[in-house]
């Protein structure tokens, strides 16, 4: 062992700048392990203190034991009055309080400034005959409460309803008192978050409604709340337990709000004597519950524990956290693998002769694997360093951002531990392996040329890969899942076989692109295409490792670009949507008042329509939202009564809809006479609907009536969802699976709609939104009419332009817009982490280029020698690194294709916006950019190398390449 330690410090001391830039990478590649998992070991070590506070005075909450939860699900709780009643009669039961909680739309009766003064656009507090103006330009616009922050553009979020019986307030009081529970007084206390976001204070007064039932309360107090966990990453608290933020009322405000006597009580909060054991308390009582119809559970404050961990935000986190460590582990592997290659390559003769004086295989395979475990603990040391520096800095930067508790947690530990000496292990395999095999004989062949790849293993490799390639289209495509559970399979299977696929056509395509392209970059540095003939091959797995390192960052960098935009592409509103919607939300237009809309200056008059709108639920749950919601299953549709004629079926129909089943003339009639309708593709996938099939939906306001339509079209309809949200043709809150068109008398007849609120139109090429829009408000203003109700169609302030507090228009280029903003920050925040690990593999394209050049120093000698510039030098080491990056192009675009398709097409299954069924995007413009960099740092990297090498004389360059044979 002596012996190995001397020779292992003698190779660093031979070459310190390659172990210096290998061990800078590890370092890196750990950083970023530590700078992700950080952050989530600071939330989950938040976890017990948060449902210790959220639990408050109680010990236990009595809740549904399963519950839909997906996003947009609106599970029906009720919880059985005998289970409650007996419960309340345990004497270890110190106190139980049962809680009806229920989604609302709430609203200030007057809006204050931030100073707290009524607002003279406040509906209370405008003067009569009054006539609102636009909206200044920059802000929302009026009819909305004011909201600070940076994103002071979305409105606040309605607090949830709780009708309590209990005597005292869940949680300290800040201001005023609690209400009164057993009263008739409408009054309420509310969280001090809704408070601000609303700008409430003790005395104001709110209105809060649900579907047609409304109350207007008076807040008596401010309760404190919980503080969310996370800096909001993980949302308000658990599903199934005390809602966060809440608007506190007593029993008898939820029954009128709710329409149901007494309303259902979805969690019961329970408190023990003293004396009681909670686990005990707990076992007795679980076994009885289990049993009930539906089944209950006692949840405590481990259980909310477990909840928050499981949540999908905490989910999210910790994939993150994983898919970094994963991410960064395989940029060390083929980082060191790449250094470990090249040291072997180069003491070929070395080994040999310890082989000839009685040094063991096995003592040199230990050789390298120590090599590589020193790059390991540096790596790892110096990745806890930096990552620690770096976490202090920002706290002292961003305290807010960052607690004191922020610091490197165990997971921070481990997983840099692993992503360290994981990769480093790994990488040392086949370098060891390639040492083992060396013979005493090759210490006087004299053999400097490494071992290359036979024509039949390149193409037996290049085989193999296309094979496992083609493993994960087929299993999402051909054999898609039968069921969620499945999807860790798949995505095992799947992903891991076509990572290796790749990497096993690496070597074709070094091969391929040398051959094609060397040529073509020697031309245009004006080099002899003859000097880059075997420049890359000549070293193939050199080269490897360094273009599947850059590969790795490059690949996961194209594949999320072209997964987000395939899967943006069914979101954003296509040409089948018209110019421009119009929402009164005051009133409403009468018959006599539709040409005066139709004639607003800048409307195209012809194509004016009023719509019959509505958000209706679905009598029978066609689409499984009870098993697992989605963007397309869910239990209502956004019913829309349109002219069949002019809107579907004219010469110059307002809604140009792209019809997959059926067609214009036919759907249209049958709208009219035999209340058709027409659905999108996806609805009539999810509900297994067809031409001829019909559907029941209710009644927002009778629940018991029920009214029949019958599929006469089936079309294709991008976009439906973000145009209904933004533009206010569904809810606020509510998610639909579908937008559904019918027939606008029979629509208008089966919801009783005397005026209508919604006009589609298309607008002439010089319009001004400005001028339609104050002349939208003068229109508004020759039909008043009460507020409409604060949760239908209409209340979002982002995606229109509010003018007053009676007209909203959106644009159909606004809401794409809008769309694509928000989109290109998102998938830009996910390709952050491969552009680093890009960055991170850029040092091994250093480490590459100095060993390709130390190899060959005394060719580049005999070139100098006959003639070679240092001007052609230079280029031919940038055409060199160029070569490198256009593998690495390659390699990352195949990849990211494949891997891009193949997970839009498993998000069907897995994903809450699956469902839609998206097409294959690919951003060109995007991925140049990740090119560019790809090949600005290959070029960079080589800037050092050319530079030391050009410096040198020829006698120089003769006299290293002596040394170095």
């Amino acid at each position: 062992m002596k012996l190995i330690f001397k020779l292992l410090t003698g190779q660093i001391k031979c070459h310190p700048a390659r172990f210096l830039l290998t061990a800078l990478s590890i370092v890196a590649a750990s950083g970023v392990v530590i700078w992700v998992v950080s952050g989530y070991d600071a939330l989950a070590a938040q976890f017990d203190d948060f449902s210790d506070e959220y639990m408050g005075r109680y010990h236990f909450v009595l809740a549904q034991a399963e519950i839909q939860t997906g996003v947009g699900a609106e599970p029906e709780i009720s919880l059985p009055e005998a289970v409650i009643s007996e419960l309340s009669q345990d004497e270890d039961v110190a106190e139980l309080v049962s809680e009806a909680q229920t989604r609302i739309q709430m609203k200030p009766l007057k809006e204050k400034s931030s100073q707290g003064r009524p607002t003279e656009q406040g509906r209370a507090g405008k003067k009569p005959g009054s006539k609102p103006g636009p909206p200044e330009k920059g802000k929302p616009g009026a009819g909305g409460p004011p909201r600070g922050g940076r994103y002071s553009f979305i409105p606040p979020l309605s607090p949830t309803l709780v009708g309590t019986n209990s005597a005292n307030p869940p949680y300290p009081l800040k201001e005023g008192r609690w209400i009164e529970p057993g009263s008739e007084n409408l009054e309420a206390a509310i969280s001090v978050k809704s408070a601000s976001d609303f700008n409430l204070s003790v005395g104001d007064q709110v209105h809060i409604q649900q579907v047609n039932r409304e109350a207007i309360v008076t807040i008596v107090g401010i309760v404190e709340q919980v503080k969310s966990i996370g800096r909001g990453r993980f949302g308000p608290g658990p599903s199934r337990g005390p809602a966060q933020p809440a608007l506190y009322v007593p029993v008898s405000i939820a029954q009128t709000v709710t329409g149901k006597t007494p309303p259902p009580v979805t969690i019961s909060q329970i408190r023990l004597k003293e004396s009681t054991t909670p686990a005990q308390f707990q076992q007795r009582w679980e076994a009885k519950l289990a049993t009930a119809d539906p089944p209950l559970t006692l949840l405590s404050t481990a259980d909310i524990t477990q909840d928050i961990g499981d949540s999908r935000s905490a989910a999210g986190a910790r994939s993150q956290a994983y898919s970094a460590t994963g991410i960064a582990l395989l940029a060390a592997l083929f980082i060191i693998f790449t250094a470990l290659s090249m040291g072997v390559h180069e003491r070929i003769r070395q080994f040999a002769v310890l082989r000839a004086v009685s040094m063991t295989p096995g003592q040199i395979g230990v050789l390298i694997g120590l090599e590589s475990l020193l790059l390991g603990v540096i790596g790892w040391a110096g990745g806890l360093a930096a990552g620690w520096g770096m976490l202090k800095l920002m706290q002292s930067a961003q305290p807010a951002l960052f607690g004191e508790g922020t610091g490197l947690g165990p997971w921070c530990i481990i997983l840099s531990g692993v992503c360290a000496f994981g990769g480093a292990l790994a990488a040392s395999v086949f370098p060891a392996w390639q040492a083992m095999r060396i013979t005493p004989l090759e210490a006087m062949s004299g053999r400097s040329k490494a071992p290359g790849i036979s024509r039949g293993l390149l193409t037996g490799m290049t085989i193999s890969g296309i094979v496992l390639i083609l493993i994960n289209p087929i299993l999402i495509f051909l054999v898609p899942m039968q069921h969620q559970s499945q999807y860790a399979l798949y995505a095992a299977v799947g992903y891991s076989t076509m990572a290796i696929g790749f990497v096993l056509l690496a070597p074709m395509t070094i091969t391929l692109i040398e051959f094609l392209l060397g040529p073509v970059v020697a031309r245009l540095l004006r080099l002899d295409p003859r000097l880059l003939s075997a420049e890359l091959s000549s070293n193939l797995w050199r080269t490897l490792g360094t273009c599947v390192a850059l590969t790795l960052g490059l690949g996961l960098f194209v594949s999320t670009q072209i997964w987000g935009y395939s899967m943006l592409k069914p979101f954003v509103p296509g040409e089948w949507v018209p110019d421009l919607l119009v929402n009164f939300k005051e009133g409403g237009i009468p018959d006599e008042g539709f040409q005066t809309v139709a004639q607003v200056d800048g409307f195209r008059a012809e194509t004016c329509l009023p719509l019959a709108v509505e958000q209706t639920k679905l009598k029978k749950d066609l689409t499984g939202s009870q098993e697992r919601t989605s963007v397309s299953r869910q239990n209502s549709v956004v019913l829309i009564g349109v002219d069949p004629e002019r809107g579907i079926d004219g010469p110059d129909p307002l809604i140009r809809l792209q019809f997959l089943q059926g067609n214009p003339q036919t759907a249209a009639e049958k709208m009219r006479q035999q209340r058709g309708c027409i659905i999108p593709d996806h609805f009539a996938r999810e509900a297994n609907l067809k031409l001829g099939d019909s559907f029941e939906v209710l009644k927002p306001e009778d629940p018991e009536q029920a009214f029949r339509y019958e599929v006469v079209g089936i079309v294709d309809l991008p976009g439906w969802h973000w145009m209904t949200k933004l533009s206010g043709l569904r809810r606020r809150g509510d998610r639909a699976a579908a937008m559904v068109f019918a027939d606008f008398t029979t629509v208008r007849n089966d919801l009783d709609f005397d005026k209508i609120n919604f006009f589609w139109t298309q607008t002439k090429p010089a319009a001004s939104l400005e001028k339609m829009g104050k002349e939208l408000t003068e229109v508004a203003a020759m039909y008043p009419g009460a507020a409409q109700p604060t949760n239908y169609q209409g209340t979002w302030k982002i995606g229109a332009t509010n003018f007053g507090p009676t007209v909203r228009v959106s644009t159909r280029q606004g809401v794409q817009d809008l769309i694509h903003n928000r989109a290109n920050g998102m998938i830009w925040g996910m390709s952050q982490l491969p552009l680093v690990t890009l960055l991170i593999a850029g040092l091994g394209v250093l480490n590459t280029i100095i060993a390709s050049i130390r190899a060959r120093i005394w060719n580049i000698g005999v070139m100098r020698a006959v003639g070679l510039s240092r001007s052609a030098l230079a280029r031919l080491i940038f055409a060199e690194s160029l070569l490198v990056g256009l593998v690495a192009c390659c390699l990352s675009l195949g990849f990211g294709v494949m891997a891009g398709w193949c997970g839009a097409g498993i998000s069907q299954y897995v994903s809450f916006f699956g469902g839609l069924q998206p097409s294959l995007v690919i951003p060109w413009e995007k991925i140049g950019f990740g090119f560019g960099v790809t090949l600005a740092i290959c070029l960079i990297a080589a800037l050092w190398p050319a530079f030391s090498i050009c410096r040198l004389k020829l006698l120089q360059l003769l006299q290293a390449g002596r040394s170095a044979m």
